[in-house]
């Protein structure tokens, strides 16, 4: 006789837990026995992302990295020819605090390099260091760097000290 009473004692709590899970969201049963649901959206996205038709033309590159020669020349220096030189506007402050990496850290190491060549007494020598830091100057910004343009730099340099 017990066994049959917690018999139907589990059957009835079984059943009980069964309809009740399908009425709240706490009962470890329910999701076990839900439908699935469809996620309200039926998934008709269909994955189309991807479909640009890419009928942009590209541009040639051929007129548009060289330097002109005409750019060059000493009557055409601006802010626009001495590109990452402009630099050299950084006040004396920010070259001190400049990263090594950065354009203006670069001017600052040519700017050290050509004090300590100004130093030099040996004209012979001075002018050696002068050209090592000027080469290293164009080295660093990766351009052939024309005297108008060194001169340019030397003169925003003086001027910002």
């Amino acid at each position: 006789m017990k066994r049959s009473f917690a018999a139907v004692a589990c059957l009835g709590l079984l059943v009980a837990g069964t309809a009740l899970s399908t009425t709240g969201n706490y009962s470890l049963v329910g999701s076990a026995l839900a439908k699935n649901g469809n996620g309200g959206g039926e998934g008709g996205g269909k994955g189309n992302g991807g479909e640009g038709h890419g009928n942009a033309k590209a541009d040639h590159a051929d007129d548009k990295s060289k330097t002109k020669e005409a750019d060059l020349s000493d009557n055409n220096l601006d802010k626009n020819t001495l590109g990452p030189l402009n630099a050299a506007h950084a006040s004396a402050r920010a070259r001190e605090r400049a990263s090594p990496n950065s354009s203006v850290g670069k001017i600052a190491a040519y700017e050290r390099s050509r004090e300590a060549a100004l130093a030099i007494k040996d004209p012979t020598l001075r002018e050696q260091a002068l050209a090592a830091a000027e080469a290293k100057l164009s080295i660093d910004f990766h351009r052939t760097l024309t005297t108008a343009q060194i001169d340019e730099v030397n003169d925003l340099l003086d001027a910002r000290r």
